[in-house]
């Protein structure tokens, strides 16, 4: 009986002592998983912020490094783990521009330097001049050409370093030329200085050729409200009876699926509400979708989707105008339409965005982070699993604008490309390309661009939806 007392005794030491043991193995393995506690505002809280979003919602998410530096400042770390194909992610604080990538919009312009087919004479020449801005008020207008930045001539060597002293300053000046009996003369000297831009109102017009109606829209970004505001445009298409349409998004870097899916519910026949648009996939989190054109264009609820059915045109067929600057939302645009009607693609190849993002911020009260990010968070297909357009859509009828010097304003019908399109509308069309280098001038024949402002922007804008 004693033995078996002592016995048990010896039971319960031992089991009171394994409990004792693991206790402390598993409050110390407890310990040693837990997320250290970063002090709010400091590199460390941010960045772990940062990566655990992009756990759940980066495309790329899966490759993710295991044990990146969070040291590092928010905009260097974030740079640090974007994958090795993502080319737009992006990260900024709102309303802080030492944080956003600079532009040429707060001046009002944007331009491409161009070097002679047969010389060595460099000229920039300005594409886009904003209403209501700094370039506007200096008198600059499209198809100006540049001679000197800062004092300084444009050369093959200088025209990037010289764009990036525009980017990088609040006020700088342009040295204007002309060119006349195949000589160029400097003509004036203007200043621009930083200024606040507002929306830019869209161009429209109906021209008659051959007996037909062409509508024409020129618009610049796809901001939200844009296909609300554009209804009144279609209103009039509709009442002029127009039976073609050239869309211009020659210069549209892009912005929000919403306005891109309401413009193209009022361009295609045979639309409904419940018509497949745009099919979504993201990482094993996100899945893969499909919206409804109808689901697409009023997410962001700054339109009803009746108003936009009462504009609609019933086109078969589309004109749409491209260059390298075609980006984004106007990718989507071009892509999304072709299962409902025929788009013929007039100009140059487009830049390649078939990729989605939406806005990732700290919904915390109170907010420990200021930092948002745009991440790519979708790879984006029409309605028949079309996309895979990283490299660009080609045009059916490629143009270079740059070919046939001056350049003209926006919507004339003898602009190159708005020519072609109406060419093409009317039957007119038997080449399938315009040769470049057709100069009006021979003193000066537009050969290889070295700088182009807007293309370089749109590589920087990103295709923007919901999450």
């Amino acid at each position: 009986m004693t033995n078996t007392i002592t016995y048990l005794k010896r039971i319960t030491y031992y089991s009171i002592y394994l409990i004792i043991l693991f206790s402390t193995i598993l409050s110390s393995c407890k310990k040693g998983n837990k997320k250290p506690d970063y002090p709010v505002g400091s590199n460390e809280n941010i960045n772990t912020w940062i990566l655990d979003s992009l756990k759940r919602y980066y495309y790329w998410n899966e490759q993710l490094p295991a044990d990146p530096k969070i040291s590092l400042s928010p905009k260097e770390f974030f740079n640090s783990i974007r994958n090795s194909s993502d080319r737009f992610s992006y990260i900024s604080i709102p309303n802080d521009p030492t944080t956003a990538t600079s532009s040429n919009r707060n001046f009002g312009f944007d331009y491409v330097t161009v070097s002679d087919q047969n010389s060595a004479k460099v000229i920039g020449i300005i594409k886009v001049v904003l209403k209501d801005s700094p370039a506007s008020r200096a008198g600059l207008k499209r198809g100006d050409y540049i001679s000197k930045i800062n004092g300084k001539t444009l050369t093959v060597a200088n025209a990037q370093t010289l764009q990036n002293e525009i980017l990088n300053s609040d006020r700088f000046s342009l040295g204007l030329a002309e060119l006349n009996n195949n000589t160029w003369t400097d003509t004036r000297t203007v200043e621009l200085s930083k200024g606040v831009i507002l929306d830019q109102r869209e161009i429209s017009k109906v021209i008659e050729s051959d007996g037909k109606k062409i509508g024409y829209l020129y618009f610049l970004d796809f901001n939200g409200g844009l296909a609300s505001s554009l209804t009144p445009v279609f209103s009039n298409f509709k009442a002029e009876g127009i039976s073609e349409l050239i869309l211009d998004l020659r210069y549209n870097a892009g912005g929000q699926v919403a306005e891109a899916a309401g413009i193209c519910a009022m361009i295609a026949k045979n639309i409904s509400f419940d018509k497949p648009f745009i099919i979504y996939r993201g990482n094993k989190n996100g899945g893969a979708r499909t919206e409804s054109i109808g689901t697409a264009a009023t997410f962001d609820g700054t339109v009803n989707f009746n108003t936009l059915l009462q504009q609609n045109l019933g086109l078969s067929r589309v004109y749409i105008l491209s260059t390298a600057a075609t980006a984004s939302a106007s990718e989507v645009i071009i892509n999304n339409l072709k299962p409902f009607i025929q788009v013929v693609l007039i100009g140059e190849k487009t830049r390649g965005k078939d990729e989605a993002s939406f806005r990732i911020f700290d919904a915390r009260s109170p907010k420990q982070v200021s930092w948002e990010m745009h991440p790519i968070v979708y790879k984006l297909f029409n309605a028949q699993g079309n996309g895979a357009y990283s490299a660009g859509i080609n045009p059916d009828i490629a143009i270079n604008e740059m070919s046939v010097l001056p350049l003209l304003q926006l919507g004339d019908p003898a602009d190159l490309m708005v020519k072609a399109a109406i060419a093409a509308a009317t039957g007119k069309a038997i080449k399938t390309s315009i040769t470049v280098n057709k100069a009006v001038s021979a003193g000066f024949r537009a050969d290889r661009i070295l700088m182009d402002s807007r293309a370089q922007f749109a590589q920087q804008s990103i295709v923007s939806t919901h999450r």
